[in-house]
Formats: structure tokens, sequence, C-alpha cells
């Protein structure tokens, strides 16, 4: 009788062990999902803003040599999907101030594990910049 109870405990002791060892397993997969989005959602928002900066600097040298607001958002929108096709300016936001100093929002949707995937947390893997530049000119 002894004997069996004995075994009963070791098993039970190696279903605890696995239960524990199955939650851990899980635990460290989410972390690692959601680290991977998190990184993924910095790197494009440093991408953003360098890639808007050359985006603006290019269309104020443009201003500079023609004065039309057209063909420098024109200069700014392909330079920015130059670098990457999946961004954005948007045109509500681009300015030029009399000084040449250019003025927009570059936009771009993270490319990650889950939060761009799912619709109600979209929104947290898109990436706004505003950003300024001017030519030295």
């Amino acid at each position: 009788m002894e004997r069996l109870s004995s075994a009963r405990r070791d098993s039970e002791r190696g279903d605890i062990v696995l239960s524990w060892l199955t939650k851990l397993v899980v635990f460290f997969a989410l972390a690692g999902v959601v680290l991977f989005d998190a990184i993924s959602v910095g790197a494009t928002y440093s991408s953003v803003a360098d890639q808007g900066s050359y985006a603006a600097h290019q269309a104020s040298e443009t201003w500079d040599a023609t004065k039309d607001p057209q063909k420098a958002y024109l200069i700014a929108s392909s330079v920015a999907a130059d670098a990457d096709s999946l961004n954005v300016v948007d045109p509500k936001t681009f300015r030029v101030d009399p000084d040449g100093t250019v003025h927009l929002t570059i936009s771009r949707t993270a490319t990650t594990v889950i939060l761009y995937r799912i619709g109600p947390l979209k929104h947290l893997a898109r990436v706004d910049h505003e950003s300024k530049g001017r030519s030295v000119a």
C-alpha cells in the first residue's frame, strides 16, 4: 500500500514540474513576441525620423530652386517613398516657411508580429513623425 502512494506522490511531483515548465515556456514566448513588437516599433520610429528629416531637406532645396510648393511636396513624397515604399507624407501638414524651412509629417506602419495584424491594436504599430528641414543654400 505504501509503495502505491509513494508512486502517486512521485507522479504528482512530475505533473507539477511539467505544469510550471509549460507556464514558463508560454510566458517567455509571449514576452519575446511583445519585446520583438516593441523593438520593431522603436526601430521604425527611428527610421521614419531620419527619412522625414532628409525628405524635408530635399524639399527645401527644391523650394529654394523653384519657389513651387507643389514641386517641393512631390520631391518630399518621392524621397520618402524611395527610402521606404510604405512611407507616406501627409499633404495636410506640409508647409514651407518664408525662410525655406519645410515642415511635414511622415507616417509608416511598423511590421510587427502581433500589433499590425489585430484591428484594435493596429494604431499602436503606426508611427507618425513631424520633421523639418532647411537647405543651407
